[in-house]
């Protein structure tokens, strides 16, 4: 069975125990030393946290828990990974949470914008393909092809 590691036993602990919103985003602060919730980090959740905190435990609270609980990533890596997760997704208010969780478990900056670098690289890549794939079936369209200059 897995189980978490001990630098994050007691933040399991408190994100089991946390039922309101409030409760909650403390939870989540606790993987970061030094980040102070409603100090210009927070995500923006305060709408589900006033209005139905259970959409918090159903789509945030319950997988953040099991991936610490599992512990089968260590807190770097995983931390890295939602940061460029969100990169992708287009979440930006859940890049400085995750890069500030990616700080307190050891990352540098440089480890952070080599994961942004990694986001761009594999973004870019993708379009240069889908856009090369387009090109090439425009090329190759009969339509195109008849196309001629328009007279000068």
């Amino acid at each position: 069975k897995y189980m978490p590691r001990p630098e994050e036993v007691e933040v399991v602990k408190a994100m089991r125990a946390a039922k309101t919103g409030p409760e909650i985003f403390a939870s989540w602060a606790m993987q970061r030393p030094g980040y102070v919730p409603g100090e210009g980090g927070d995500p923006t959740l305060d709408f589900w946290s006033d209005h139905k905190v259970e959409m918090l435990h159903t789509f945030a609270q319950n997988q953040l828990t099991q991936l610490l609980d599992r512990g089968i990533l260590d807190p770097k890596t995983r931390y890295l990974l939602l940061v460029g997760l969100y990169m992708m997704t287009n979440h930006w208010d859940g890049v400085l949470p995750q890069a500030c969780n990616a700080k307190a478990a050891g990352a540098s900056d440089e480890e952070i914008m080599e994961v942004a670098f990694c986001v761009c690289y594999s973004v870019g890549k993708a379009k240069m393909q889908e856009s090369g794939q387009c090109l090439g079936e425009v090329f190759a369209n009969p339509m195109f092809q008849k196309i001629t200059p328009l007279k000068k």
